[in-house]
């Protein structure tokens, strides 16, 4: 029995597993990222320039400054290809346990992201928890055969059907057969139209796609040839438009980081150190874990709390109750005592 109980842990924990995968990662509540092969080049270069093992820990333990156990070390990242990148892992025996029980079952990558394109071009930290923030991950737990074939299988035949659904503008909650039924009337009209022969008529296409192009049945080949043009050129213009949204809300997490950083800094939550190793990216690329992180902290608990005190008006120019009676007795408007009045007195 304890052997079985041995092997067993050993299959809930997998000597590597899929850290992201490759082309779009979808973030939830933020703008998606990717990764293709430039950046799993340029994550595996910066961890082979550290030479160190990356930790594994629990819910990002390591960022917090507190006591935080590794549940794993990763040894090296590999490339493959269209499986993404992948970590080679060596397990703590605790942490053995916990994934053999199912007790963690997800991890969480901390990463930066490039502004200009959203790649993902480095890994900073990762953690075992059943929280995370990447839609569709991988579980580490999922065998690496025939687990991860019908995993990436489920979500290709997701993307086909959605496609479908759209090329033939049926409903969203259209079902298998509503498509199926679309794609034969498609087949259909094509049998029609190749036993019409083409003495009889010059076939530019078929009705569904005159249709789509919004064209008459008797449509020419140039009409159709111009309509296409259009939908470029309206692509094209789609994806400058794409262009200013990223750059927009590139702008907008510029801002959001500048204010969170000098809060973090004024309640003495941060130090500069931390803020040039890791706190300025992660308040950029990930708000919500710096908050998290840094500003659930004591106040002054990192370094003396800045005190940042605007400029007051001088002590002569603020008149007090007191002095504005006298004053009006005297005839001795507030002008007049703000210039004549007592001047500032300065220690010797």
């Amino acid at each position: 029995m304890k052997a079985f109980l041995i092997l067993k842990a050993i299959e809930g924990a997998p000597g590597e597993f899929q850290v992201l995968p490759f082309g779009t990662v979808e973030i939830e509540g933020e703008a998606d990222a990717f990764v293709d092969e430039e950046a799993m080049d340029s994550i595996i270069a910066e961890f082979e320039r550290r030479g160190n093992d990356m930790v594994i820990d629990y819910e990002h333990q390591t960022l917090t400054g507190n006591e935080a156990p590794a549940a794993g070390w990763l040894r090296k990242f590999v490339k493959k290809g269209q499986e993404g990148l992948w970590a080679v892992v060596e397990w703590t025996e605790k942490a053995k346990q916990y994934l053999a029980s199912k007790e963690y079952r997800y991890f969480s990558p901390v990463f930066w992201v490039r502004k200009a394109d959203r790649k993902i071009v480095q890994i900073e930290n990762i953690a075992l928890t059943n929280f995370p923030k990447i839609n569709n991950l991988h579980p580490i737990t999922a065998k690496m055969n025939s687990d991860f074939n019908n995993h990436t299988k489920k979500r290709e035949e997701i993307t086909m059907w959605e496609k479908l659904k759209k090329l033939f503008k049926l409903a969203e909650d259209a079902d298998e057969a509503k498509v199926v039924e679309a794609v034969e009337a498609v087949v259909a009209k094509n049998k029609e139209l190749e036993a019409a022969g083409t003495d009889k008529m010059e076939v530019v296409a078929c009705k569904e796609i005159l249709e789509k192009l919004k064209l008459d049945e008797g449509a020419k080949k140039e009409d159709v040839l111009n309509a296409i043009d259009g939908l470029e050129a309206s692509h094209v213009a789609a994806g400058d438009l794409s262009k200013q949204v990223a750059k927009l809300s590139s702008d907008i997490a510029e801002m959001k980081k500048e204010d969170i950083v000098t809060l973090a800094v004024d309640e003495g939550k941060i130090t500069p150190a931390q803020l040039e190793a890791w706190g300025n990216k992660m308040a950029l690329t990930d708000p919500e874990q710096f908050k998290t992180v840094v500003l659930s902290k004591a106040v002054g608990s990192e370094m003396p709390v800045r005190k940042n005190i605007p400029p007051g008006p001088k002590d002569k120019d603020i008149i007090d109750e007191a002095q504005q009676s006298i004053n009006k007795m005297m005839g001795i408007d507030e002008e007049a005592w703000k210039k004549y009045g007592p001047k500032e007195m300065h220690n010797a």
